[in-house]
């Protein structure tokens, strides 16, 4: 697995196998894809649109104006719950060694104290190989998994190529009880010299983890796909977002303040970028560095993640083209670097 940060080398992709749907096939169910801004059982704002079209022609039936008066304020009110997206916030973290944490009740414990008080709701384990080389290690992996979703947080597997869509395959036939809930791809394109090529991979392997993800979920917990991504190009954000479902951004600055507003010099402004993913609806979460070549560790360790994260949404929330769109979580890299650990 990459560990990664922005100026680092690519991984290289597994056996590159074509087994799986063929992009163009993917791109054609695509089409009938739907993207949901809020949790399942959630109505999105599109939602409580159609909702509330269908209470007019009720509301002012023959039951008179009045009672069509109160339903509509009901629903009226409905909708600006919808609107203003009173859900809990989202949270993701990098955790930079599972073997080592599966392999020690201290660190098992750590990783829970962790996840209660940041209020971590999906953990991205790094370093699976070893724990995905036997059936006893399988077992002891599935037991981990099993136990973050106990606690109400989610497992998110990243994936550097097809051998490791093989591995888990294996890993969720033995153990039918255990589930993942969704797969990120560990494959850094844009840092690569033959970039066209490595993007065509880079689709192929998300075509693979979108057939695999049907045999990594289970009734009620659906796997979802996503990319982990540095700075694409438009042309290239086009692609990619019509066949994921989220996008892990990276945002290498020093403080919450510089994140929404920075221009790279090589990589152009990440308010496009933002932009380029989210007006496709699919899922947007910035990665904060706690730990790495730039980072913000010092302000997360003196003002605390709600602080971070509140800077970035009210930037959003006053730009003048994209105050209508949101952020869906933030990621943290790593786990193990954040205070409390």
């Amino acid at each position: 697995m990459v560990m990664r940060q922005t100026s680092s080398g690519g991984a290289v992709v597994g056996d590159g196998g074509r087994d799986s749907p063929t992009l163009k096939e993917w791109q054609k169910a695509a089409g009938d894809r739907v993207h949901t801004d809020l949790p399942t059982g959630m109505p999105s704002r599109q939602g409580a649109a159609v909702t509330l079209s269908r209470a007019r022609s009720i509301a002012f039936g023959p039951y008179g104006a009045c009672a069509g008066l109160a339903a509509l304020a009901a629903l009226f009110a409905l909708a600006a719950c919808v609107s203003h997206r009173a859900v809990p916030p989202r949270r993701a973290g990098y955790l930079r060694d599972v073997s080592a944490v599966v392999a020690s009740a201290e660190a098992r414990a750590r990783l829970g104290h962790l996840v209660a008080t940041q209020h971590v709701t999906e953990v991205i384990p790094y370093n699976m190989a070893a724990l995905l080389d036997s059936p006893a290690m399988r077992a002891a992996l599935a037991a981990w998994i099993d136990e973050q979703h106990r606690r109400g947080v989610g497992v998110i597997a990243p994936i550097a190529g097809h051998d490791r869509l093989a591995a888990l395959a294996v890993l969720t036939h033995e153990h039918p009880a255990t589930w993942l809930d969704g797969m990120v791809t560990e494959y850094e394109f844009w840092n690569r010299t033959d970039r066209r090529a490595a993007l065509d991979d880079l689709l192929d392997l998300l075509v693979a983890m979108r057939s695999q993800a049907r045999h990594a979920a289970r009734r009620g917990h659906p796997s979802r796909v996503g990319a982990y991504l540095g700075y694409p190009t438009v042309a290239e954000a086009r692609r990619l977002a019509a066949v994921v479902d989220f996008v892990y951004l990276n945002y290498s600055v020093t403080r919450p303040e510089l994140a929404w507003s920075h221009v790279r010099r090589d990589g152009g402004s990440l308010r496009s970028r933002f932009a380029w993913f989210s007006r496709q609806g699919v899922e947007v979460w910035p990665i904060f560095y706690a730990t790495g070549e730039v980072d913000m560790a010092a302000t997360l360790r003196t003002s605390g993640l709600d602080a971070a994260e509140a800077r970035f949404r009210n930037d959003l929330a006053h730009d003048p083209e994209l105050g209508d769109q949101h952020v869906q979580g933030f990621v943290y890299f790593t786990l193990e670097a954040m205070a409390g650990w």
